[in-house]
């Protein structure tokens, strides 16, 4: 009877299995780690372009003289325009502006005391940008005050400051 020497120098089907899958345990945690690093860069690349484009039309707002600081076609009235696609890098983002009248308390308010009859004190400027073609759920909203040259452009009164030491 001749007896046959087994080899047992292989790997059998079922450690070849479970090192198979400790490798993709590996590799897919290492793919998922390396796409959330690059999700993440995209995002912070896309919230910087909308900071920058929302910097410059702040900026433009504020070198506007103050009679001119408003919505075209709206209240107050002026010649921003209230919504526009701004491209930047290759991606488009949507500008939403909206300009409001402030009656600071101050100086006091209209039909408050004391009453203040020149009730636009200045004007907050706020604008929102969107990215078209990003997965972006919130806006970035940046605003500014814009006040007028004198203490209050549209009256006829003034005020007098006193400092004592």
């Amino acid at each position: 009877m001749e007896h046959k020497k087994i080899n047992k120098l292989g790997f059998t089907l079922v450690e070849v299995l479970v090192a198979t899958a400790i490798f993709l345990l590996f590799a897919i945690g290492i793919y998922s780690s390396i796409s959330m690093v690059f999700k993440i860069v995209y995002q912070s690349r896309i919230k910087i372009l909308e900071t920058a484009v929302l910097s410059e039309e702040l900026e433009i707002a504020r070198n506007l003289p103050y009679d001119s600081v408003g919505l075209l076609n709206g209240i107050p009235a002026g010649i921003l325009v209230r919504e526009k696609t701004v491209v930047r890098n290759g991606t488009s983002f949507n500008l939403v502006t909206s300009v409001r009248n402030i009656d600071d308390s101050f100086d006091g308010v209209l039909g408050g005391t004391p009453n203040d009859t020149a009730a636009a004190d200045y004007k907050l400027v706020e604008i929102s940008a969107i990215c078209n073609s990003c997965v972006q759920e919130e806006p970035i909203i940046l605003s500014t005050i814009v006040a007028p040259k004198s203490l209050e452009g549209a009256s006829q009164n003034g005020a007098l400051f006193i400092h004592v030491f």
